[in-house]
């Protein structure tokens, strides 16, 4: 994928104070409360959002909706010449990828570039923060496990899912099944990540 777009205006701490929050956001069922998610990291935390989605999440969760509720919303297939994946990763103070599903995590696990989101998660040179959305089955299957041991590895964040009673699409009914964790959760992890140090000996598990 070509990068050759100038770089995002500077709207970093420098000029707002404000930290700066990159979203990557996947077609996984609980896209359908992110709305809800990014309400309460605008209320917790003093962040400038940006977010990257997949075609997947942008067909379950239109755009335009979302600009309501951050500062710009950038889709795969649709923006990649408009604004660098290089550019979005180099802006990020920290990237979170909400919710990440299996296919995400296999793409970051080894370094796959097929579109803006996972593009911009390769060029991104520090942790990212990874919120899983996907079913038990699926979770606890042995390539899922090991892309989450090698991001881990590779020292990004890896939160558990969480198990809760929800509607299941496949089956058309509420099993307990594995979601997202609430989102007065999500917003003290992304706290706390933004607290952590980076580099080497940074934290790999919350």
């Amino acid at each position: 994928m070509a990068d050759g777009t100038p770089d995002p205006p500077d709207d970093g701490p420098g000029r707002t104070g404000r930290r700066r929050l990159l979203v990557g956001v996947c077609g996984s069922a609980n896209v359908l409360a992110l709305p809800q998610y990014l309400t309460t990291l605008r209320a917790e935390l003093d962040v400038h959002v940006r977010i990257v989605m997949t075609r997947s999440a942008a067909a379950l969760l239109p755009p335009t909706s979302m600009r309501l509720l951050c500062e710009e919303v950038h889709c795969d297939g649709q923006d990649e010449l408009t604004v660098g994946h290089v550019s979005l990763a180099a802006w990020a103070e920290r990237f979170v990828v909400l919710p990440a599903t299996a296919n995400m995590l296999g793409q970051a696990a080894h370094g796959l570039a097929s579109g803006l989101l996972s593009s911009a998660l390769l060029a991104h040179e520090l942790p990212v923060l990874f919120f899983p959305s996907m079913n038990r089955r699926m979770w606890e299957r042995p390539p899922v496990r090991r892309n989450v041991s090698r991001l881990r590895d590779d020292g990004h964040v890896v939160v558990e899912p969480v198990p809760v009673p929800a509607w299941q699409i496949a089956t058309r009914d509420v099993r307990t099944t594995l979601a997202l964790p609430p989102p007065a959760t999500v917003a003290a992890v992304v706290d706390e990540f933004f607290r952590l140090p980076v580099g080497p000996n940074a934290p790999s598990a919350v």
